[in-house]
């Protein structure tokens, strides 16, 4: 049902991850914000609330809603006139009944929220967070990636000989 949202939200959570590229920090402070980027996004893809499971943007609306629309009832309430006998002799308070029964314990609340894996599936997910690391990749070859790769190759081949 909410395929196409989740899709959008993952590629937009992938597209800023690697956008975390151009951040002014040091290779491994991009890959820490792209990866922090890419997860709070995917989180949010997946991240369904209330007791229905509807989507965060849509439990927030219903929440605004009905914050925001007024009541019916009202509290204030005219209290009725006593008559002067009523006033030196109050009427007993009502007997509280009781009964034999315990009260029993209320129910614990149903998980407030749930990650919709079934909903969206792991390939979307697998597919977005292999395409941010494929981009990185290429973006520390090209940062001197291929050089470290070549000494390690050559160093590798001279202890196998």
């Amino acid at each position: 049902m909410f395929k196409e949202r989740d899709l959008v939200i993952l590629g937009a959570g992938g597209l800023l991850a690697v956008f975390a590229l151009f951040l002014p920090l040091s290779f491994g402070g991009k890959v820490a914000a792209g990866i922090t980027v890419l997860i709070v996004f995917m989180a949010l893809a997946l991240l369904r609330l209330g007791p229905d499971r509807v989507p965060p943007e849509q439990y927030l609306l219903r929440r605004v809603r009905f914050a925001l629309q007024p009541r019916k009832h009202t509290y204030h309430q005219e209290q009725p006139a006593l008559s002067p006998a009523q006033l030196l002799h109050p009427p007993p308070p009502p007997a509280a009944e009781k009964s034999g029964r315990r009260a029993e314990p209320l129910e614990a609340p149903a998980r407030p929220a749930s990650l919709a894996f079934d909903e969206v599936g792991v390939y979307p997910l697998a597919s977005v967070f292999l395409a941010v690391v494929g981009a990185y990749f290429v973006a520390w070859l090209s940062q001197g990636g291929a050089d470290e790769i070549s000494r390690l190759l050559r160093t590798f081949s001279s202890i196998v000989r």
